[in-house]
């Protein structure tokens, strides 16, 4: 497995506005690969907001096909050409990656 964390540094009070923007999602779902996506938000920063977007990928390369597509381009089209209706509140953001060394899931035997 691999993940993707984007953390966005977002104008404090503004982590709504950004955080809509991943309602709906623009063909990161029928990527070959794509596991899930989450979107996680940090408020507990007096000076600025956090806005992570994870994505789980089956591994690295199905990860780098979604940034190559199409579909990538066309979802952060308005960021490129500076349209986008949030850039001007995102501050900043760090995009790291990392493969998922251990994995423990969620036991169907309940201890009492």
């Amino acid at each position: 497995m691999w993940i993707v964390m984007n953390k966005l540094d977002v104008e404090k009070g503004k982590a709504d506005a950004v955080r809509a923007r991943f309602e709906t999602t623009k063909g990161i779902e029928a990527m070959d690969g794509f596991v899930r996506m989450q979107v996680l938000t940090d408020t507990s920063d007096e000076a600025m907001d956090h806005v992570v977007i994870m994505t789980t990928w089956r591994d690295a390369d199905s990860f780098e096909n979604w940034r190559d597509s199409n579909a990538y381009k066309h979802a952060h089209k308005k960021r490129d050409d500076g349209t986008s209706e949030v850039k001007p509140i995102v501050l900043g953001n760090t995009v790291t990656q990392y493969e998922v060394a251990i994995e423990h899931l969620a036991s169907t035997e309940r201890v009492q």
